[in-house]
């Protein structure tokens, strides 16, 4: 625990991380929400309008709250002005719905707001103190798009983005139904990291995940059938999971539920165009995982690995009475083996065409599969999908000009869906490109902090001000290595150590800080997701544990603490240099009176650690 001396004017700069997370409702004991662990698009944008205004307040928000007060309380939207030139596509049409409904975006960001959170967004690390200074000192009205090629051509981008993509196909060495343990987990994430790392097409990657074959210890492509095995039923399950999962992860589409029952008297309220769809339909998707060889061996003392391989015979036969779904049985008359057919579009591989092949073939040329992709880095990156929840596209509610009677149109921007897909195509489904049109617009360099006047939260699906997102636990970590100057030593089951957190392979790593990352909601890569919500436990953790408080210590070799108080500075210096270290920007004008205040009101080594013992303490240092 730090120094009691952290009172009066410092204590003001301190901020508990604790927002009170509110969470969704509980599921329903149907099947149907306990699979999807849903939470609506209104329990979205109510958490990300909540947590917004608690890290960014709006000043006229509490003022309007005070007259009218609750949760949805009335709120004129402020006059719209002209909107910024659009600098892309997203501009034309994110401001274009704001100024057709009323309703008025905020201020851009700052050039230090900017920085810190597109350096976050692209490669999980706060820019250090000296980059800080520098951008904020250029004069060249070029230098956020230059700041934006810099990161994304850098290391630490294909490390954001391995991680990404690792929680998305969740590469993990141990899970519920099966294990491809260290050797095979590591395969996988050497997959990953060179096909980011060499800007491989986003729809290669896919397809050869889909198709990977050979020893999953060797070639890591082939984990992506060995992840999905289900140890404990018949082949048909292990073939069910991989359909489902491909829906989901590539389509948007969660078809776990159709693994059991049709979608019929089921998925009405979820999900109305899955609700008219069979479970024959779901066998036929499964069915292209049926001609696969997958044998277990021996690969050494303490690991098992699967050697893949496509067969030309095998079927997926509907006989089963045992294992995790419901017994599979023919209809009256029908076939007693299911025969390959793409779920959207019914059609078949072609004469003598590997049956995963043709799955990623068809797959991939499809639209949907784009439009999928993107929306799920549009929420990584702007905090809600254009179609919420992103796993959960619902088709029959897509396109406004054939949306059926009484239905709600489920995108909140449905033409600019559909351009972006058009340009991740277009552009031959380059993650780069994609990420860099997103970033580069008007609409994500918007202020956080809603300026116009009281915000209202029914707004909060037009994109009217950036929304922050809490740090991965990863990144956490490797901010306050950066912010403090003291990294870390991470040992790994496997390999050589690493020294980002953003590095770490997978959830069951972490040496030392293990428990300090699993507080921070990173999850398991398999029944337990990872979490933005933030806790009391992760307040304490900042304040009392040794990953922070040995860290802010004056004896800290190389610590900027000892840095500044080694010269010394002066505390107007000192002040300064430690909220672009932390904080990436420099005090106002009150906090910096408060600071040096402080910083002169005692031993300088022990006032300077409180002073950024304090800053890795504020809601501020937890956000992009």
């Amino acid at each position: 625990m730090r120094s009691a001396k952290l009172t009066g004017t410092l204590l003001a700069l301190v901020v508990s991380c604790s927002l009170g997370a509110q969470e969704a409702p509980a599921p329903s004991a149907d099947c149907t929400f306990n699979a999807m662990k849903l939470r609506s698009p209104r329990e979205t944008y109510h958490q990300l309008s909540l947590t917004t205004e608690l890290v960014s307040p709006s000043p006229l928000t509490a003022q309007a709250t005070a007259t009218a007060p609750g949760r949805r309380r009335p709120s004129q939207p402020p006059k719209a002005s002209t909107p910024p030139a659009p600098r892309n596509f997203i501009d034309a049409e994110i401001f274009g719905k704001m100024v057709k409904d009323g309703v008025q975006w905020t201020a851009r960001s700052s050039d230090a707001e900017f920085l810190r959170r597109v350096t976050l967004d692209l490669t999980g690390e706060i820019p250090d103190g000296e980059t800080v200074k520098a951008f904020l000192a250029d004069p060249d009205s070029n230098k956020r798009d230059k700041t934006i090629d810099r990161l994304l051509n850098s290391p630490a981008f294909t490390d954001r983005w391995t991680m990404w993509f690792g929680d998305h196909i969740q590469n993990v060495q141990f899970a519920q139904n099966t294990s491809i343990f260290p050797e095979g987990r590591d395969a996988y994430g050497k997959y990953i990291r060179e096909s980011i790392a060499s800007g491989k097409p986003y729809d290669v990657m896919v397809r050869e995940l889909i198709s990977g074959s050979g020893s999953n210890m060797v070639n890591g492509e082939a984990n992506y059938w060995a992840r999905q095995i289900q140890s404990n039923g018949p082949l048909q399950d292990t073939y069910d999971n991989l359909a489902a999962f491909t829906g989901q992860k590539f389509l948007g589409l969660p078809m776990i539920c159709l693994s059991c029952h049709g979608g019929l008297g089921h998925l009405e309220l979820v999900n109305s165009g899955l609700a008219k769809r069979t479970r024959g339909e779901f066998w036929k998707s499964a069915a292209f995982f049926a001609q696969v060889s997958s044998i277990r061996s021996i690969y050494s003392s303490e690991a098992l690995q699967y050697r893949v391989q496509d067969l030309t015979v095998g079927e997926y036969n509907l006989n089963t009475t045992s294992g995790n779904k419901t017994p599979r049985a023919p209809d009256p008359g029908q076939p007693a083996t299911a025969a390959p057919a793409f779920f959207l579009t019914g059609e078949q591989p072609a004469a003598g065409e590997p049956r995963r092949a043709a799955l990623g073939r068809m797959l991939t040329a499809h639209p949907q599969f784009a439009r999928a992709t993107v929306n799920y880095l549009w929420k990584e990156i702007f905090g809600a999908g254009i179609v919420e929840p992103a796993d959960s596209f619902d088709l029959q509610r897509q396109d406004p000009a054939s949306l059926p009677a009484g239905a709600v149109l489920q995108p909140t921007h449905p033409q600019l869906l559909n351009q972006l897909a058009d340009s991740f195509r277009q552009n031959g489904f380059n993650l780069r490109e994609l990420l860099r049109l997103m970033v580069s617009s008007n609409a994500y360099q918007l202020s956080s902090r809603y300026t116009p006047g009281a915000w209202n939260e029914s707004w909060t699906p037009y994109y009217a001000r950036h929304y922050p997102r809490r740090l991965m636990a990863e990144e956490v970590l490797d901010a306050i290595f950066r912010a403090t100057n003291v990294g870390g030593t991470i040992f790994v089951s496997t390999g050589t150590p690493v020294t980002k957190a953003m590095q770490i392979p997978d959830p069951w790593e972490g040496g030392e800080f293990y428990s300090f990352l699993n507080n921070f909601g990173r999850g398991n890569r398999d029944d337990d997701e990872r979490s933005s919500e933030s806790s009391i436990v992760q307040a304490l953790a900042l304040m009392n544990n040794r990953v922070v408080t040995s860290r802010v210590s004056a004896a800290a070799n190389g610590s900027v603490v000892k840095t500044l108080v080694t010269k010394p500075e002066s505390p107007a210096t000192i002040a300064e240099s430690l909220y672009l270290a932390t904080l990436s920007r420099y005090p106002t004008a009150a906090e910096k009176a408060a600071a040096v205040a402080y910083l002169n009101g005692g031993t300088l080594s022990k006032k300077t650690e409180d002073l950024q013992f304090a800053l890795l303490n504020r809601i501020e240092f937890l956000f992009n």
